[in-house]
Order: structure tokens, then C-alpha cells, then sequence
């Protein structure tokens, strides 16, 4: 999972302040709790370095808003349109991007679906036959079974992958504290 190009990607959307930028992320990827948000910070100051972020402003209590800079564009539009595996994270990496990109752009994902089913699909058989590799290639074979499969999912799903898109959250977190989630706020 890359957390520096998923900033990048849902930066692309809008200019964003850094808890918002990692309450999306999490929402969109369904990884609640699974990224530090300290990381999200740490990421931003290497993507401003970097010349792909930069400070755009700030909200009205002071937080700075970051947007991207032409590069940084290119950047997401480049990551969120390859569908490369991975080695060992492939799977991890797919989903992440996948919905991700799917929550962004809707159907017009589409061509990164077809690209990993192309990817998962021409996986090189091992080059050669010991136990330990066929074990490895038999691996692969079952998941890009179930990649595939999923893939497959995600399109007959109610809605197809425009039924994934979705806005960014216009309800500001309080410092230090997350919006309660929609069926906690009706009780």
C-alpha cells in the first residue's frame, strides 16, 4: 500500500489539511485504523521536499492546506492508472489502489481493472522446478484466481464501480477527535 501516492490521489480531488487527508484515505480504503496519522504528516513534508506538495493556504483555525503541484498531478494520474503488482504485497497493494481509485474516479477505473486483470493474467510461471517453486508458482496461480474473481465482483456489485465514487467529506474533525461515524450520531 502506498500511502505517499494515495495522498497524492485523493489530493488531486481537492486541496485538503492533513486529518482530513488521512480520514479519507482510511474511509476509502477501508484501512480505519490502519494508517498512522503521524505518517500522513511525515509523507506531506517529504512530498513537499519533493516538489509534488505544497501549502496552498489555510483553514479558518489555522491549518495549513496542502494541494498538488503540476508534477504531483502527473504523479497520481500516473500511479492511479498502473496496474503493477508488486511482489510479496500485490494483493494488498491491488485493493488499495483499486478502491481507491474506484472511490475517486468511479467508472472511469474501469481501465485500471482491466489493466490488473491483464497483469494478474500473465504472471510468468517459475523458471524452475524445485518443490520450493512450484509451491511459489501454485501460490500465484490461486491468487490471481482470486484477484481475478474479485475483480470480477467489483464490477457486478449494485452500481459497478460508479456506485464506489463518492465526495470528500465536507464535516471538519475537531482537533484530536474523529467525526462519529453516521450510526453513532443517531443515537
Amino acid at each position: 500500500m502506498s500511502v505517499r501516492s494515495g495522498i497524492l490521489a485523493v489530493l488531486g480531488e481537492s486541496e485538503l489539511y492533513g486529518l482530513q487527508l488521512h480520514t479519507e484515505l482510511e474511509a476509502r480504503t477501508d484501512r480505519v485504523g490502519g494508517i498512522n496519522v503521524g505518517q500522513i504528516y511525515s509523507t506531506l513534508e517529504r512530498l513537499g521536499t519533493a516538489g509534488l506538495v505544497t501549502v496552498t493556504g489555510s483553514t479558518d483555525d489555522g491549518l495549513p492546506l496542502y494541494g498538488l503541484t503540476t508534477e504531483g498531478r502527473r504523479a497520481a494520474d500516473a500511479w492511479l492508472d498502473d496496474p503493477a503488482l508488486g511482489g510479496v504485497s500485490a494483493w494488498g497493494d491491488m485493493v488499495f489502489k483499486v478502491l481507491l481509485a474506484a472511490s475517486l474516479r468511479g467508472a472511469d477505473a474501469g481501465p485500471l481493472l482491466e489493466g490488473y486483470r491483464a497483469a494478474w493474467q500473465a504472471l510468468p510461471e517459475p523458471g524452475d522446478h524445485t518443490p520450493l517453486a512450484e509451491a511459489a508458482g501454485l501460490a500465484r496461480v490461486h491468487l490471481a484466481r482470486a484477484a481475478l474473481t474479485w475483480l470480477d465482483d467489483l464490477e457486478r456489485m449494485p452500481g459497478g464501480l460508479a456506485g464506489l465514487r463518492r465526495p470528500l467529506r465536507d464535516e471538519r474533525p475537531r482537533r484530536g477527535r474523529r467525526p462519529a461515524a453516521p450510526e453513532q450520531r443517531d443515537r
